[in-house]
């Protein structure tokens, strides 16, 4: 039975509809919390992002009563293989123990965070899109918390604020919370491309080279995420013939030939 206290607004104010913020909120709805989920962008990402789910995040997911349609619309990878110079040096088996889950499951995040949108809606509730976290002062058992809506400030009463915004979350600066690390002095490619069948479908390559490693993850049989070390280079986005050399250099030699212009996504990222 959950206390209710008139004066407050909501149980849990969540800034940040991410993969985090859109969990805790399908988490909030299931206990019979009262919640509030706002973003301050216009919708949810369309962009791939991260790609693999663990066996133990599948796990809570069947415990959250969410992992249905995670296991429909993951391309499942159950070995690594080590590729180089055209000869394959290992091949592991993913074969983990005591769970129902034995394989990782490769889901975009833009897919993961419409699943969990979905879950949501079906709970009756939804994210506050076009809303930003502004502001927050504590008081004794509660916090007031100052929004912005499309230039309309709003002040909402929450028991609790959790920051899921990321990186730069403002919850994390308002609190004068540090985030340890640094900037890696590495660049990366990173690519979504259409290919062929060539490779199997369930398993990922590791591809050591003498030009920078690659990384080839298996999002279906036809399509895969390329990541590779490059040199630094002040293009935001790199030209799909860039994604065929650094194929040429350093990939198995029957996928160089199918790397199709149409489905491209690419960008160079800094690691942080």
């Amino acid at each position: 039975m959950t206390t209710r206290n008139a004066g407050i607004d909501t149980d849990i104010l969540i800034v940040g509809a991410g993969p985090v913020g859109l969990f805790l909120a399908n988490e909030c709805a299931r206990r019979g919390l009262r919640w509030r989920l706002v973003e301050a962008r216009s919708t949810q990402s369309e962009h791939s992002k991260a790609l693999a789910i663990f066996p133990r995040t599948l796990e809570i997911f069947d415990m959250a009563g969410i992992v249905g349609p995670f296991l429909e619309a993951a391309n499942r990878v159950t070995s690594v293989a080590v590729i180089a110079q055209q000869r394959v040096l290992s091949r592991l088996r993913f074969v983990p123990e005591g769970t129902p889950y034995s394989f990782v499951g490769m889901v975009p995040q833009d897919v993961t965070e419409k699943i969990l949108v979905a879950e949501l809606r079906r709970r009756g509730g939804a994210p506050e899109y076009d809303t930003t976290f502004v502001s927050a002062v504590e008081h004794d058992g509660y916090i007031t918390a100052t929004l912005d809506r499309k230039g309309e400030r709003l002040e909402v009463t929450a028991s609790f604020l959790v920051g899921c915004d990321g990186a730069h979350s403002a919850v994390r600066h308002l609190l004068n919370l540090s985030f340890d690390g640094a900037q890696y002095d590495a660049s990366f490619m990173l690519a979504d491309v259409d290919t062929n069948e060539v490779l199997p479908g369930d398993e990922l390559h590791l591809c050591p080279s003498q030009f920078g490693p690659l990384a080839i993850f298996p999002m279906s049989a036809t399509r895969r995420r390329l990541v590779a070390t490059v040199d630094k280079t002040e293009e935001d986005v790199p030209s799909l013939e860039f994604v065929r050399t650094v194929v040429a250099q350093r990939a198995p030699g029957a996928l160089k030939p199918f790397l199709y212009a149409g489905a491209a996504i690419s960008e160079f990222i800094t690691v942080t």
